[in-house]
């Protein structure tokens, strides 16, 4: 077999896996019943998810190629949690969590 012939039956082969993973639990959604416990422990995912990807950016600011703690990000992300709490409203969260950051990157700096 020629290297080209072996490069391409490599992508095919990837190709198929990748489609695999991604459409094969979309399909057998609702048709496949899922063990109690797999139900249980993916209920988390979306929370665990947001975290991951909040947690970050409210924590870390990368100033000159380096990380540095971003005292008005934390600010306005827990003020954005205790709206979110509070009112239920996406609307009101944003608003909170930006005002909070603006006024806290006038007064602790950007």
């Amino acid at each position: 077999m020629s290297a080209t012939t072996t490069f391409w039956l490599i992508i095919a082969v990837l190709a198929v896996g990748t489609w695999a993973m991604r459409a094969l639990p979309i399909m057998l959604h609702g048709h496949v019943a899922l063990p109690s416990w797999a139900e249980r422990l993916l209920r988390y995912v979306p929370v665990a998810a947001l975290t991951a990807l909040v947690v970050p950016g409210a924590l870390y600011v990368k100033v000159d190629g380096a990380y540095t703690f971003a005292a008005a990000r934390l600010l306005a992300a827990g003020m954005a949690m205790l709206v979110a709490a509070r009112t239920k409203s996406v609307v009101w969260t944003l608003a909170a969590g930006m005002v909070t950051l603006w006024i806290g990157q006038a007064l602790l700096g950007g």
